[in-house]
């Protein structure tokens, strides 16, 4: 297959993309002095960077989407806390369509007084804590203990009274102590891959072409459909036509020095760029790409470049630092 280069006359959606940037731009602005906040909060209820990355971007995405509709609204609209409202409801409606363990509900009546949690006793039993415990809990002792909302701003947050919140602090402190009391440990959960042998060869087989620059070699492992994320960016593109003449043309990888590399992330297999040492070692992080493959093809690539975030945790698992880069949000 060969590689080539091709332009496309804009359509009305694009231009529309195009005038949208600069409220983007300034809704960004508006929303950065809480994005740190909004990543750790995000990758304490989810666990894994890799489902605080998705949170992360689609709280952002939504919120951004729904700003005509708040124009409407009597009431002023805080960012920090509508922010986490948005991430809260958004993730409790992913565990339930996975079918996580339904909420228990308490009459508010008993619930009676609601001891703190110690913040180190938190820290050391939050992986107990998101074993056992239904998102809704998870969400108010989270907002509550780890980030220091009152129970009034959690429960705005999480869309609820007040009463109801302290109902799931109830229930869940109460949960969290007896697992400490009664020494249960939390149920050791095995981490599958979710890539098969067959997968796995097919991301070595990318990570070996991208390192001789063998682009058509690269395209041959790509689905016809297959689609490229550029995840922060809400941005894809489409077939692997595109792929091969945007975000994997040659010209972008003329620096022999970027090397790829597979390695294992969270429980997952994933490919980092980096750049490397005269003795051929990663030396500076650049890059993490996911992959889903179906059929022996690769269907979808994610690149998490954009991703400060994501990118810093990647970096300190993987003992690498980041290339110097400056985002600009």
């Amino acid at each position: 297959m060969e590689v080539h280069s091709f332009m496309t006359q804009q359509t009305d959606l694009q231009k529309l993309g195009d005038a949208t940037k600069p409220y983007f731009d300034q809704f960004c602005a508006i929303m950065n002095p809480y994005r740190n906040d909004l990543w750790r909060y995000c990758l304490k209820i989810t666990r894994s960077p890799w489902d605080a990355e998705d949170l992360f971007q689609d709280t952002y995405l939504k919120l951004f989407t729904s700003l005509s509709a708040l124009s409407h609204r009597q009431q002023p609209i805080h960012p920090k806390s509508f922010l986490f409202r948005v991430a809260t409801n958004h993730w409790i409606d992913t565990c339930r369509k996975r079918k996580h363990a339904p909420e228990e509900y308490m009459d508010e009546a008993y619930v009676g007084h609601v001891a703190a949690v110690d913040p180190f006793e938190l820290h050391e039993a939050f992986e107990k804590l998101l074993q056992y415990l239904p998102p809704r809990q998870i969400a108010a002792i989270v907002l509550i203990d780890a980030f220091r909302f009152t129970a009034a701003e959690a429960a705005e947050i999480i869309g609820t009274t007040e009463g109801a919140v302290t109902g799931l602090l109830f229930r869940a402190r109460k949960k969290l102590r007896q697992m400490r009391d009664t020494g249960d440990p939390a149920k050791t959960l095995a981490m599958a891959s979710a890539n098969s042998d067959k997968h796995q060869d097919i991301i070595q087989q990318y990570v070996s072409c991208f390192n001789q620059r063998d682009f058509n070699g690269i395209a041959q492992l790509l689905a016809d459909h297959a689609v490229f994320s550029f995840v922060a960016q809400g941005s894809q593109e489409y077939g692997r036509d595109t792929i091969m003449n945007a975000s994997h043309h040659p010209k972008h990888y003329e620096n022999q020095n970027l090397q790829a590399f597979t390695r294992e992330l969270w429980g997952k297999q994933a490919v980092i760029f980096a750049n490397v040492a005269p003795n051929s070692t990663p030396a500076q992080l650049n890059e993490v790409l996911s992959f889903e493959i179906e059929n022996d093809k690769i269907i979808k690539i994610s690149g998490y470049y954009f991703c400060p975030e994501f990118m810093e945790a990647a970096s300190l698992e993987t003992d690498l630092p980041r290339e110097p880069w400056n985002w600009a949000g």
